[in-house]
């Protein structure tokens, strides 16, 4: 077959085999992309349809029969040739990983580093692997359907959104590992041509600048801090214990006593701030003082009152102000 084929590229393309293959599978990539929604993970659902004696393999005949499921139509050499591009452990099929490894495109230096920005976001204990503690201080149920009609509850939620970064192939054991994690971003990567629209989709999702030390982000999340302040002043009277406690226990919609960072975008949506979703992580930091991903009730009373970090422990207008 190996013969045959390069005589076939050497004849029609003036290629050698490896740089023929090469061409075929970016081309091929590249008719993936103009299909959008269909995507790397969706296509992986259709391979699993065809692998007919469930071994997570599939021959050439199913690799043929998934590739025009999925609506893609190679030639019987293309087919040929891609098999043996994905074929890496050359036992003639090709598994789920092999094709995922042989299709995806590295995430450019610009891309990777946005995605690591967001893991390093949500792994909060530094552990390498995110867990439904990770997530449950960034992910707000209440308001997801099923948690309101009671079908599913908070822990099956956060669960079911962790599994979202394993993909359609994923063991779905509530881990997600750096790997997975940009394994996702990498297929999703695919889909979105350019490098503005990947970062502004991050940002836009995940609620984070790609570049927080430029001074227009600064000044804007100082802007969106005095603005946010001075209505909590007002709404409160500024010392009126009762009014405060009200007005936390009015934004935290979990009722679990600290407010998420999708309750803080809650909060400010009531306060007739508008806020680009980039910058709310820029605005959460200045409510969680002690930066454990959640903003307690003592930490709202002292970003209302304006109370500097040093005083958090001993300032006695703190103190008065959030028993």
């Amino acid at each position: 077959v190996h013969g045959d084929l390069q005589s076939f590229y050497m004849a029609f393309y003036g290629l050698g085999l490896e740089t023929a293959i090469k061409k075929l599978n970016f081309e091929f990539r590249m008719t993936l992309k103009k299909k959008g929604g269909l995507g790397v993970r969706s296509l992986a659902s259709i391979f699993k349809q065809f692998d007919a004696n469930g071994n997570k393999k599939l021959d050439a005949g199913e690799f043929e029969g998934a590739l025009g499921q999925a609506g893609l139509f190679p030639k019987k050499v293309e087919i040929q040739a891609l098999m043996k591009f994905y074929d890496s452990d050359g036992d003639g099929s090709i598994s789920y990983e092999e094709f995922l490894r042989g299709l995806r495109e590295p995430l450019n230096e610009r891309r990777a580093k946005i995605v690591e920005k967001v893991y390093v976001l949500m792994d909060k204990d530094g552990s390498g692997q995110l867990t439904i503690a990770d997530i449950e201080p960034i992910y707000c149920v209440t308001k997801h359907k099923d948690f309101i009609s009671g079908k599913k509850n908070k822990e099956d939620l956060l669960k079911e959104f962790l599994n979202n970064f394993e993909g359609a192939l994923g063991n779905k054991d509530g881990v997600v590992t750096r790997e997975e994690f940009f394994d996702y971003y990498t297929d999703i990567s695919m889909t979105i041509p350019t490098d503005d629209g990947f970062v502004q989709m991050l940002e836009s999702v995940w609620m984070i600048a790609e570049d927080e030390t430029e001074p227009s982000f600064i000044k804007r999340v100082e802007q969106l801090e005095s603005i946010a302040r001075l209505k909590l002043q007002n709404l409160s009277k500024i010392q009126d214990e009762n009014l405060l406690k009200k007005l936390f226990s009015d934004f935290d919609a979990s009722k679990n006593g600290s407010l998420t960072i999708d309750e803080l975008q809650g909060m400010l949506f009531k306060l007739g701030i508008a806020v680009e979703r980039k910058y709310l992580n820029g605005v959460f930091r200045k409510f969680d003082l002690n930066k454990n991903g959640t903003v307690e009730y003592e930490e709202f009373c002292a970003f209302v009152a304006g109370t500097p970090v040093k005083k958090q422990l001993s300032g006695s207008n703190f103190f008065t102000l959030c028993i």
